[in-house]
């Protein structure tokens, strides 16, 4: 761009925005503050997307699917190494980040200690709250970033829109208010484009303290902010892998090694050590080692060797000392692109100039290095999500901004903190990855790299295939009326892109990413409706700057897209009508599953569809009249419109037909109760649990109806030993009554003696013994059989009691020849007589059971008990 050019948008954007670009000094008067309208962005989002999201259950399989394995860490104490219970079948499909956020969020309401007690998954709504607001936050937390970035460049009318239309596009409010890794990763996507953005266009200020700390005026700017929060999540990493490792230092990897509590640990000190330019001289001194004779083997100049002096010292004085005349950053570049060079024929130069230049580390003065730190770490967080999907979309995003708008200079003179960007998404992303390895070994690298990323990526997994247009029916109903203003705001974005304003440029960043995100999931061979996701923030905001460019009467709609705009609203109501699973299956795994129109449930929302589809045609048709404003309030009352009755009607109705929790909820509330079965791995775990007690012991359940004071209870004692967890060695039975019946706990008092039958094995106990695995707790009850089932839900809502420890405790039959399924139900010894069973299976093969059911007594008080779910039904018996 000449110097002539350079004035000439200078002056433009000082005359629309106030900002001289050539000073970076706002010279209008201060607008006012942008923290209380942040804080009704949040206010506004919370208010739309909290309420309700525990009127419905969890949707299997994923919610269920991935809450198990959250649950299990909690169970486990073990916040590393993810578990599936079932066969030790482990997980290693999705990265950690996910069930973090489950976790944390079921201990947060005072859910789930140590995995939940008997039936709690079932027992409180809390439990859908837990598992699905850190994923509601984390959209909220995106969407106030994109906010706050358009309040920014553009204005907050812009700004406002922009919420408006990404917000509320029902598969975006949809999938937030669902525990799945997507909505984190695009959070995570809006929020990294957002800054780049805010560094590209609004990043040459010098950074203001934002208060001063103690007496000596300690200044508090941006940047202790952004590093705060990263360091605090670092932080947390890396001491609970050094406690994670010190107390369970069994790795799954052969040969020795330093324990990974000691050298992981420090790995990230150094690294979050390394963004500062005096922790990099540390942090590069191995690998510029390396470099240097890499350099001296290839004959590069390290200057006069001395008679009789080694290489290595040769290559040493030459690469530690800063006052040397080559950088020692050259010969880190050179470690790494060594190969690259010595296969091409190539020089050091490129390499060289990359090293003094593109890497070089500037002292933290300008918002812009801020704004890309940010960026930087956000794009980690993702690939905690779900893997390189965010990243491969920003940074395609990124690489083509630099292509397309000729900003190699600035990539030349290292403006873009590429060095710092790189240890901060690496301390960040990969410690995790690093532990997971070191826990399961070389399955973890075959599973999680081969299957999950790279053959999902390049080849295809679970029978999903699909070209292009696979993804138009998902952004068509997905989208719904911004859908119908879709083909207007793609028109306007191509026609009339320009790169002389900032506004301009911000929408060809928009542009982009809209591009960029929709090539990607339709180039990757594995697809699911939801994967489109993270093109639909793009694609909304491309709507919203429509409707922003229509309220400022730089645009009117042509009547033709406005005619047309109307037509694919009514086409996509019709869909909804007559398919109105068609919104659920934006986010399930099966998508042959049907609607409950029949009976018993006839459930039609189709009144709901056709109101708001009529609504929405008429109001499209206004955007191409004079009366603009009262247009976009009409589309964006009819969008909003759209999004509650979404979140607030269809979403309960759908919730509860494709998610098992109240058929499992029958079952806790049926159930009969006749103790509890405790086992002990040495007598040292009985000594911890009982050398307090009296005569009383009380444990933790769902209380069913059927218990009631006085019910007598057996405790159940069996000791086994701590190295050979399946062999007994002492088994005790303890009677007593129930004495109290708390919320969720039973009250037993022991018969009198019963209590002193323990006694030899506490005095054995007292002495200490072998660390083991933990004691085996379960309630001795009615049991509950998951028949023909592999929908995940069964194991969540269950906390895995169809597939505990205990042998009559494995009663998840999957396979359809029913062999095992058979031997269990005819084992006396785990399914004794006198008792009640309760089986879960899909609602069209419950009656398909009784047939096999031993015995007249079994098969005439079969009983179907819960029909509230045409997918899962629940039924019982007697044997």
């Amino acid at each position: 761009m000449s110097t002539t050019s350079r004035d000439a948008e200078r002056a433009s954007e000082h005359s629309r925005t106030g900002i001289d670009l050539a000073t970076a000094q706002v010279v209008s008067p201060r607008r006012r503050p942008l923290a209380f309208e942040l804080a009704l962005v949040v206010l506004v989002s919370v208010v739309v997307l909290v309420p309700g999201i525990w009127k419905y259950s969890l949707v299997d399989p994923w919610e269920t699917h991935y809450g198990e394995v959250a649950r299990m860490m909690l169970q486990n104490n073990d916040w590393v190494h993810t578990e599936w219970p079932q066969d030790h079948e482990g997980f290693r499909s999705k990265p950690v980040l996910q069930f973090w956020m489950m976790a944390a969020g079921l201990r947060a309401v005072g859910a789930a200690e140590d995995g939940g007690y008997s039936g709690e998954m079932t027992d409180s709504p809390m439990i859908m709250v837990g598992i699905r607001l850190p994923f509601i936050l984390c959209a909220i937390a995106g969407l106030t970033l994109m906010w706050w970035m358009l309040a920014r460049l553009i204005n907050r009318r812009m700004a406002w829109l922009g919420l408006l239309v990404v917000g509320s596009t029902p598969i975006f409010c949809m999938i937030a208010r669902n525990a799945m890794p997507d909505m984190p990763m695009v959070a995570c996507t809006i929020g990294a484009i957002a800054l780049f953005t805010m560094a590209v266009e609004d990043g040459e200020r010098t950074m203001v303290p934002l208060w001063h700390m103690t007496k000596r005026r300690i200044p508090f700017d941006a940047r202790h902010v952004v590093l705060a929060l990263a360091g605090a999540f670092i932080a947390t990493q890396a001491i609970y892998y050094a406690v994670y490792f010190i107390a369970s230092p069994q790795l799954a990897i052969r040969g020795r090694m330093p324990s990974p509590a000691l050298w992981l640990p420090l790995l990230m000190a150094l690294l979050m050590g390394g963004l500062h330019r005096d922790g990099w001289l540390i942090l590069r001194l191995p690998l510029i080692l390396i470099g240097g004779v890499i350099a001296a083997i290839v004959n590069e100049p390290l200057g006069t060797r001395r008679p009789g002096q080694s290489l290595w010292r040769h290559v040493v004085d030459n690469t530690l000392r800063p006052w040397e005349k080559h950088s020692p950053d050259r010969y880190l570049i050179r470690a790494v692109t060594y190969p690259v060079v010595w296969a091409f024929g190539g020089s050091w130069q490129t390499s060289d100039v990359v090293a003094d230049r593109a890497l070089r580390l500037e002292p933290l003065t300008h918002m812009r290095q801020v704004y890309l730190l940010g960026c930087y770490f956000l794009l980690g967080v993702s690939v905690l999500a779900k893997g390189p999907p965010g990243l491969t979309v920003v940074g395609a995003v990124m690489a083509l901004y630099v292509i397309l708008l000729g900003r190699w200079r600035a990539l030349y003179e290292g403006a873009y903190e590429i060095k710092r960007g790189l240890l901060l998404m690496i301390v960040t992303a990969v410690p995790w990855h690093i532990a997971m390895y070191l826990k399961d070994g070389i399955r973890f690298i075959d599973e999680y790299l081969f299957t999950h990323v790279l053959n999902r990526a390049a080849v295809g997994v679970d029978n999903s295939p699909g070209t292009f247009e696979y993804y138009t029916d998902q952004i068509g109903h997905g989208m719904w009326l911004w859908a119908a203003l879709l083909p207007a705001a793609l028109a306007a974005a191509f026609l009339r892109a320009r790169t002389d304003t900032r506004e301009g440029r911000v929408k060809f960043i928009t542009l982009l990413w809209a591009i960029v995100a929709f090539s990607i999931f339709c180039l990757v061979q594995t697809k699911f409706h939801h994967y489109i996701l993270p093109a639909i923030p793009p694609l909304a905001l491309l709507v919203a700057f429509l409707l922003e460019d229509v309220v400022g009467k730089r645009e009117r709609l042509h009547p033709l897209y406005a005619a047309l705009g109307s037509g694919i609203a009514l086409l996509l109501c019709r869909d909804l009508m007559h398919e109105p699973e068609r919104w659920i299956e934006m986010f399930v795994f099966r998508y042959d599953r049907p609607w409950p129109s029949g009976e018993p449930w006839t459930i039609d929302p189709s009144d709901g569809f056709l109101v708001l589809g009529v609504a929405g045609a008429i109001a499209i048709p206004l955007l191409a009249t004079r009366f603009a404003r009262v247009a976009v309030i009409a589309v964006s009352t009819v969008g909003l419109s759209i999004c509650v009755w979404a979140l607030q009607v269809y979403m309960p109705l759908a919730g509860t037909h494709w998610g098992m929790r109240d058929a499992v909820r029958t079952y806790y509330e049926q159930r009969t109760i006749y103790g509890q079965h405790l086992v002990y791995f040495g007598a040292n775990q009985l000594y911890t649990d009982w050398h307090e007690v009296k005569d009383e012991w009380r444990f933790e359940t769902f209380v069913p109806d059927t218990l009631h004071e006085g019910q007598p209870m057996t405790i159940k004692i069996q000791v086994n030993k701590p190295t050979e967890e399946r062999i007994m060695e002492t088994e005790l039975v303890l009677l007593g009554t129930v004495t109290k019946i708390g919320d969720h706990a039973v009250t037993v008092k022991l018969a009198p003696g019963e209590r002193s039958k323990l006694d030899p094995l506490l005095a054995k106990g007292a002495k200490g013994g072998r660390r083991s695995r933990p004691p085996v707790r379960a309630v001795d009850a009615d049991r509950l059989i998951a028949w023909q089932l592999y929908w995940r839900g069964e194991n969540f809502w269950s906390a895995d009691e169809i597939f505990g420890w205990l042998p009559e405790m494995k009663t998840a039959f999957v396979k359809t020849d029913n062999v095992e399924f058979t031997k269990y139900i005819n084992d006396r010894t785990r399914t004794p007589l006198g008792r009640r069973y309760f089986l879960v299976t899909e609602a069209g093969r419950i009656n398909g059971v009784r047939s096999m059911l031993p015995g007249q007594r079994a098969q005439s008080t079969f009983e179907v008990l819960d029909t509230s779910s045409n997918k899962f039904s629940i039924a019982a018996f007697w044997l």
